[in-house]
């Protein structure tokens, strides 16, 4: 196996993709050289990920084209069996997919320079685009690398079946992978949109076209889920497939990013000095931990495992405090530089929602039933401003009252299932959706 052979192997796909992380960084720090090393060592940096994901894709292919019964996939699935070309869909259905889906994604982050609706843009706008989508994409590989990447993959294990034990066909759809994959590049867009608070009026065709784009593939994506039956899973008990929390997880970011983030950037560039402005993130963070802690305690008790006793409470606990901890930490930012947003201390707000529970799922495989709770603060924290800041527009009390009916009908509607989670992400999506529209409501 490859993490045998080469154990070095995947720390250097690591770090490299770590360095797509700062990839400002890291070309600002190049320009120290000539033009002609500094180029050399910016495309280096660049293209060494996609050809090591490259090469473990050939290296899958082989051992399935060669029957290599020392391959773990191979072993699992493949046994008394010749090769034929649709074997090779296991390049996409199986333990491949994750190679497959980052290697796609990380061409489409360096293409994205080159993208249609940036065509006019200055250059330095369109590589500052492709940099924040070079980070979005390296966040989420890393963040994901032990679902796609698990060490049993690639590390030849101490004894290998004497029979398949798995379908040889794989367990994935691939148009639902090709799915996914196009929802996290679509996802990456609207990162970069964002992101980039000074650069608004070159997005005037990139912006709706990627949000429509978002809108169109997380709507399949959700219809997928709910009628493959992966909504109605025990989350808990259940044998889940990794590679379905990890696509609810990135249907999460999605959904925050397209109806949260980008009409909250929007909304955030009109509001004015901001007379209240510290009583309003007061306000928004003691809401923040409190409809966190209850939303979630709501879920857990409304499984079988947590309805008894205090379980479900020292749970929510332990979550709360893992998202106060990493929003404690992205709120110091600011002092640091990081503070070009209009309202900074609501924009590390909203992108601690996006990746924290992908995050803390690294620590605690409950954090998925966070996300109900976070679509909630997500919500509040684009229009809480405009309703506490005293020199701010107010939206519609219809709009306000709207959102805090869909709030409670969403809780108690799904709270009173014996699965609250998959039916919170099937009928929940409305609460993003009305604060979407509320918030491009708000006019000056």
């Amino acid at each position: 196996m490859l993490g045998d052979s080469l154990p070095l192997f995947f720390p250097v796909l690591l770090f490299m993709l770590s360095l797509w992380l700062v990839a400002d960084k890291v070309d600002g720090y190049l320009t120290r050289f000539s033009p002609m090393v500094s180029n050399r060592l910016a495309s280096t940096y660049r293209v060494v990920p996609i050809l090591m994901v490259g090469w473990l894709i050939i290296a899958r292919a082989r051992a399935i084209i060669n029957r290599d019964f020392d391959h773990v996939e191979v072993a699992k699935r493949l046994q008394d069996s010749d090769f034929e070309r649709a074997d090779l869909m296991l390049l996409v259905t199986g333990d491949g997919a994750g190679e497959f889906s980052l290697f796609c994604l990380l061409i489409f982050s360096l293409w994205t320079v080159n993208l249609p609706s940036m065509r006019q843009a200055p250059l330095a706008i369109r590589q500052a685009v492709q940099t924040k989508v070079m980070l979005y994409v390296s966040a989420c590989a890393l963040l994901t690398f032990w679902i796609f990447f698990p060490e049993s993959n690639y590390y030849s294990p101490d004894t290998l079946p004497a029979s398949p034990t798995m379908a040889s066909s794989g367990e994935l759809n691939p148009v639902m992978v090709i799915l996914v994959t196009l929802m996290v590049a679509f996802s990456g867009e609207l990162f970069a949109i964002t992101s980039l608070q000074h650069h608004g009026d070159y997005f005037a065709t990139l912006k709706p076209r990627a949000l429509i784009k978002t809108y169109a593939v997380a709507g399949i994506i959700l219809i997928g889920l709910y009628h493959g039956g992966k909504l109605e899973i025990n989350f808990i008990t259940d044998q889940v497939n990794n590679s379905t929390i990890a696509t609810i997880i990135l249907f999460s970011q999605a959904l925050v990013l397209a109806f949260v983030c980008v009409p909250a950037k929007r909304t955030d560039g009109l509001l004015k000095v901001g007379q209240a402005r510290t009583k309003s993130f007061a306000v928004m963070s003691t809401l923040a931990l409190l409809v966190l802690l209850i939303v979630t305690s709501i879920g857990l008790q409304a499984t079988d495992e947590y309805a008894s006793g205090n379980r479900y409470l020292h749970e929510s606990l332990w979550l709360t405090a893992s998202f106060l901890i990493v929003l404690s930490v992205v709120q110091l930012l600011p002092r640091y530089g990081f503070d070009s947003a209009a309202r900074p201390e609501y924009w590390w707000l909203r992108i601690t929602i996006v990746f924290a529970p992908a995050l803390i799922y690294w620590f605690n495989p409950l954090a998925i039933f966070m996300i109900p709770g976070l679509w909630i603060i997500a919500s509040l924290s684009a229009v809480l401003p405009n309703l506490i800041e005293l020199d701010a527009q107010s939206p519609s009390k219809l709009g306000v009252w709207m959102l805090a009916i869909v709030y409670l009908v969403s809780i108690f509607s799904t709270a009173a299932t014996t699965n609250m989670l998959g039916n919170f992400i099937l009928i929940g999506c409305i609460i993003l959706i009305c604060t979407s529209v509320v918030s491009n409501s708000i006019k000056y």
